[in-house]
C-alpha cells in the first residue's frame, strides 16, 4: 500500500476529494438500481454496486496512468483529438436513435464492451486543452481578432454546433468555461464581448429554427 502512495504524485487533496466522491458515489447508484431491480426487473442491486465498482477501478487506473505523463504532451496530442472528436459528435448525431428513452445522439457505444459514453464530455476536455494551449501559444504578443479567427474560434465553434442539437446545457457550460478561459489567459476583452455577441446570435437563431421546424433538429 506505501508503494502504492509513493508512485502517487500531485496534490494530495485533489487525490482525496476524488476518493471521497467515488466512495460518495455508490449511494445515487444503490437508490437508482433498486428502481432498476423491483420496477423495471433489470439485473440485482449487487451487479449494478460491482459493476459501479468495476468502472471506479478502471476510472482510477486511467487517472493514474494519465497523471503519470507529462503535461506538456497533451499540448501536440488536443491538436490531433480535435478531428477525432468532430468525427465522434458528427458520428452521434446522426444515430438519431434512442436507448432506454433517452437521446442517444449524446452517446457512442463501445463495440465488444456493451458500455456507452457521452462524445460531448471527451469533446469538452479535448477543446479546453486546445483552447489552453493556443492562449499560453499568443501569451506574450498582440494579435488581432482574425488572426485568432481560424485556429481559435473555429474548432470552438464546430464543436459547440455538433453538441447544441443534442444538449443545449452542455452547449452553454462549455461556451463558459471557454470564455472564462480566455479571461484568464489575457485574450483581449473587446474579442471576448464579440465572441460572447456572436455566441448570443446563434443560440437565438437555433431557438427560433428549433421553434419553426421542431423536426429539423
Amino acid at each position: 500500500m506505501q508503494s502504492i502512495f509513493k508512485n502517487i504524485k500531485g496534490d494530495r487533496t485533489i487525490w482525496a476529494v476524488i476518493a471521497l466522491l467515488a466512495i460518495l458515489s455508490f449511494l445515487p447508484v444503490y437508490s437508482a438500481s433498486s428502481n432498476l431491480v423491483y420496477v423495471v426487473g433489470n439485473g440485482t442491486t449487487v451487479g449494478h454496486l460491482l459493476k459501479h465498482g468495476l468502472l471506479l477501478l478502471l476510472g482510477f487506473g486511467i487517472i493514474f496512468g494519465v497523471h503519470r505523463i507529462p503535461y506538456r504532451y497533451f499540448k501536440g496530442l488536443s491538436i490531433i483529438a480535435i478531428p477525432v472528436v468532430l468525427l465522434l459528435l458528427v458520428f452521434t448525431l446522426a444515430q438519431g436513435t434512442t436507448i432506454n428513452g433517452a437521446n442517444a445522439s449524446r452517446w457512442v457505444q463501445i463495440p465488444f464492451v456493451g458500455v456507452s459514453f457521452q462524445t460531448s464530455t471527451l469533446a469538452t476536455v479535448v477543446l479546453l486543452i486546445y483552447v489552453a494551449r493556443y492562449l499560453s501559444k499568443i501569451k506574450d504578443r498582440q494579435v488581432s481578432f482574425n488572426e485568432t479567427l481560424l485556429p481559435l474560434w473555429v474548432p470552438v465553434f464546430l464543436i459547440m454546433a455538433l453538441i447544441l442539437p443534442a444538449n443545449f446545457s452542455t452547449t452553454a457550460i462549455l461556451f463558459f468555461m471557454v470564455l472564462v478561459l480566455c479571461f484568464l489567459g489575457g485574450y483581449p476583452m473587446k474579442y471576448i464581448w464579440a465572441i460572447i455577441g456572436v455566441g448570443i446570435l446563434c443560440f437565438s437563431m437555433f431557438i427560433l429554427v428549433n421553434k419553426a421546424f421542431p423536426g429539423a433538429l
